[in-house]
């Protein structure tokens, strides 16, 4: 049996004239959003330059890369 219902101050309500039994076992499942956004609701991301005489022969790790940006930070 499938029963729609409302969440109403935390509490569940059930819509029409249901006969459960008081104090029944019942399931609520809901269809959690989907975790992508549009393409819109993104956010641009500005990644610090790295200076090389050959582009993508540096390793960055999470940890070059926070170097990089406090160092940004401090010169401007």
């Amino acid at each position: 049996m499938e029963i729609q219902g409302r969440v109403h101050n935390g509490v569940v309500v059930l819509e029409g004239e249901v006969p459960l039994p008081e104090g029944a076992v019942v399931t609520v499942s809901y269809p959690a959003p989907s975790r992508a956004g549009p393409p819109d609701s993104r956010r641009r991301v500005r990644l610090p330059l790295v200076p090389s005489d050959r582009p993508g022969s540096r390793p960055l790790t999470a940890e070059r890369v926070a170097e990089l940006l406090e160092d940004e930070d401090v010169s401007g």
